[in-house]
């Protein structure tokens, strides 16, 4: 009797010897493939961060501390969501413009189309000096532009030109005065938000101009004006391909808002700059707000990538 004459193991079940262990085969990759694709470093954070926390909650030094900075942690959510939301409208209309680049008049056009052309030429030119401008200085100088010499000028040319208009205008000489200071919690946001929709306007800039050009003129063709086109066709598309620097942006505003103590404003950097001073707990102040900062910024890129799951499934 030959090899191939022989009868064929069985098991139990009466199936092929080899097709039960290449099934067994397949059930332990599929378990150890688990082992390879499991978020490992996100359970090594939430070890640690629960340690920090159990020490922070047994040695009174760290539980002080984190009272006095958890003081700021509002302030400084509030500074990074304000922020970020009006830097988002800033970056969309600058990457809007920014993704038309002005053409040259062409014969046979109208007066009025030849005037909208140079128009666009001089707003689009507008907003590439803001864009390079606010990309090509560091934050923190901006910021210490806005609230030492921006925001100053701006409140006096107001109380001095506007407030008189007003008073005569409304008739009512009692309308009070601006009193805008460079550390309040506005200025902190305005040039946050200035600084970050230069650098959202590439990313919306980008997206845009990834959306093909079929579309929209097909868009054109049926009659749609470009503000529909933007708002049912490009941005829809766009944003799922925007949503990953979107979101990385949002974590780096986190992080800038720390850029603000510069500025005297109380939020949790300020306050640990002020109680390290006083305390010389250098240490065990810097490590506390490490970790809320850690906190946050893990917090807003998990929101994020379940934003980008989301997005997937919608898709699918």
């Amino acid at each position: 009797m030959t090899t191939a004459d022989k009868p064929k193991r069985k098991n139990e079940v009466g199936d092929d010897y080899e097709e039960v262990v290449e099934r067994s085969k397949g059930r332990l990759r599929v378990r150890f493939a688990s082992l390879y694709t499991a978020p490992w470093w996100l359970i090594l954070f939430v070890v640690l961060w629960v340690l920090v926390i159990l020490s922070i909650s047994a040695d009174p030094e760290y539980s002080t501390i984190f009272s006095e900075l958890s003081e700021g942690i509002g302030l400084t959510i509030y500074l990074a969501v304000a922020s970020y939301a009006l830097a988002i409208m800033i970056g969309l209309l600058a990457g809007i413009v920014r993704a038309n680049p002005p053409r040259p008049p062409e014969r046979g056009m109208r007066a009025d189309q030849v005037f909208g052309r140079i128009v666009h030429a001089v707003v689009y030119n507008l907003v590439t000096f803001y864009v390079e401008f606010m990309r090509g200085i560091p934050p923190l100088v901006f910021l210490l532009i806005s609230g030492f010499i921006l925001v100053p000028a701006f409140r006096d040319w107001y109380n001095t030109t506007i407030l008189p208009m007003l008073q005569t205008l409304l008739n009512d000489p009692n309308v009070p005065e601006m009193v805008w200071r460079g550390r309040d919690a506005g200025t902190a946001i305005a040039g946050l938000a200035l600084v970050y929709g230069a650098f959202l306007a590439e990313v919306f800039r980008a997206g845009i101009q990834s959306i093909d050009k079929g579309q929209i003129e097909a868009a054109k063709s049926l009659g749609m004006s470009y503000p529909l086109v933007l708002r049912y066709i490009i941005i829809p598309q766009a944003v799922r391909r925007m949503l990953p620097p979107l979101g990385n942006d949002f974590i780096s505003l986190i992080k800038d808002t720390s850029l603000v103590t510069i500025l005297g404003t109380n939020e949790i950097t300020q306050l640990a700059r002020k109680w390290s001073g006083s305390t010389f707990q250098y240490v065990e102040t810097y490590a506390v707000l490490s970790l809320i900062y850690l906190t946050m910024t893990v917090t807003g890129s998990m929101l994020v990538q379940a934003m980008e799951r989301r997005l997937k499934q919608d898709e699918r």
